[in-house]
């Protein structure tokens, strides 16, 4: 074996001495195997970490769409009513004036409070006995998301206008229902929510791509 690899380095200098391949019968064939064996095992931890690595994806995806969808039409399954009514007296909105442009160049004023906190959302108008003409409340969500609304706990009718990030209003639910536990979904991602008594809609004439101003 000796004498075969140095005749071989004679009539072939250029080439380094591989003792792997000089005999590839006798005494290599248990490094070749255990050579296969670890690119083997190699090869079956890069595949396991691919299938990890999408099958955890699949979970966040999920995770994410169950949280952005159902769970803001669920929080108020959390509470009761008598104690959601005893908590909303300690929490406090923040006000502030809105306007809503119509696309005709006509604005309109609108004292508004302003719920941004998960607290505040939640509670929304909830237990309101009156809400005047010119007034309502601003939801502002960020991130953008996928909202869903209902009506439980609230006494009286609202219409609800869902804007974009830019304040672009392109969808409108007029006449919301007091006590309905119908959920109200606006096609597309929303940042602002505008309630307001019943007809107003009607009465100011609002109407899709008219846009908020805070």
């Amino acid at each position: 074996m000796a004498r075969q690899s140095q005749e071989a380095r004679g009539r072939f200098p250029f080439l380094p001495h591989l003792p792997y391949f000089a005999n590839p019968i006798r005494g290599t064939t248990g490094t070749r195997r255990d050579d296969m064996i670890v690119f083997m095992n190699k090869s079956f931890l890069i595949r396991f970490l691919v299938v990890f690595a999408a099958v955890f994806g699949v979970l966040f995806l999920l995770v994410w769409f169950y949280l952005s969808m159902v769970a803001p039409a669920a929080a108020g399954e959390l509470t009761t009513p008598g104690e959601l009514a005893s908590d909303a007296q300690g929490i406090a909105f923040e006000t502030a004036q809105v306007q809503v442009r119509s696309r005709d160049g006509r604005a309109y004023s609108i004292n508004v409070e302003i719920a941004t906190t998960p607290d505040q959302q939640h509670l929304g108008l909830m237990f309101r006995e009156h809400l005047a003409e010119g007034e309502g409340m601003l939801f502002v969500y960020q991130p953008p998301r996928a909202i869903a609304m209902w009506m439980k706990n609230t006494l009286i009718p609202l219409d609800m206008l869902f804007a974009s990030r830019n304040g672009t209003i392109f969808y409108i639910k007029e006449n919301a229902q007091p006590l309905s536990e119908d959920l109200i979904k606006a096609p597309g991602e929303t940042v602002y929510v505008l309630e307001l008594p019943a007809g107003s809609v009607k009465r100011l004439g609002l109407r899709k791509g008219d846009r908020l101003v805070r």
